[in-house]
């Protein structure tokens, strides 16, 4: 829930994990001074001493509804990213950076794992795999990472009424890479692919997200009914 200041006016950056959002709030700082509502610290606090269930930059629409009036906030915008990409990173994430991943675990179990458990567990992992739509409130700016983030500059600018500060986003968060990025990378099964369509179905209907472009899996062909196609091979066809 990271809230910056543009003279008196508070304006709102909704964080969607794994969408460049580090980044993203660095050049706040730098251009606006301090941001409030976030914590890069959130994973230092034992679990049972946080005081909230996510970070609070990770916060949910619902729950930024609930805490903040409507009428204070001046503007919003986010950063989001093709379910299936981001979904790979955030898995990435866990595995190297949070080592929540328990040994031996790929990123096809993984998932079905958490969405088994989200109902129950709905802030799980930071709300890293958690669906854009879920964060991002309505109104809001929306900016796509496939884009570049460099119109978030723009935007800003727009916001100001002047293009005073840094002109580059810097890159923040880059991924190790290595073997741990090769798991993140590995073929996704059928079934999976049929998970993410239905859990991710908003964020491919409201940020324009298509499948046949970007989900190519790299797998022997016999891995591929020939009666059917995944369900996210279908949806949202143009």
């Amino acid at each position: 829930m990271p809230f910056f200041r543009i003279d008196r006016e508070l304006h709102y950056f909704a964080h969607v994990p794994k969408c460049a959002g580090a980044s993203v709030e660095v050049y706040l700082r730098k251009r606006f001074g301090k941001i409030a509502f976030a914590n890069s610290q959130f994973y230092n606090v034992p679990e049972a001493q946080r005081w909230t269930k996510s970070s609070p930059q990770h916060i949910d629409r619902e729950a930024l509804a609930l805490l903040v009036p409507p009428g204070w906030i001046a503007s919003s915008f986010g950063v989001v990213r093709h379910p299936v990409t981001r979904l790979r990173s955030a898995f990435d994430y866990q595995l190297t950076g949070e080592k929540t991943v328990p040994e031996g675990m790929d990123i096809n179990a993984w998932f079905l794992d958490w969405v088994a458990h989200r109902d129950e567990m709905p802030f799980r992992y930071d709300n890293h795999p958690r669906p854009a739509a879920d964060l991002v409130p309505d109104g809001a700016t929306v900016f796509r990472l496939e884009d570049g983030v460099q119109g978030v500059v723009a935007h800003l600018d727009g916001l100001a009424g002047k293009s005073d500060g840094p002109r580059e986003m810097p890159h923040e968060n880059k991924s190790r890479g290595g073997a741990s990025y090769a798991a993140g990378q590995a073929p996704l099964s059928d079934e999976v692919l049929d998970v993410i369509a239905k859990v991710y179905a908003e964020d491919f209907k409201r940020f324009g997200y298509t499948c046949e472009d970007v989900v190519k899996q790299k797998r022997p062909e016999k891995a591929l009914p020939k009666q059917r196609k995944p369900l996210l091979k279908g949806l949202f066809r143009r």
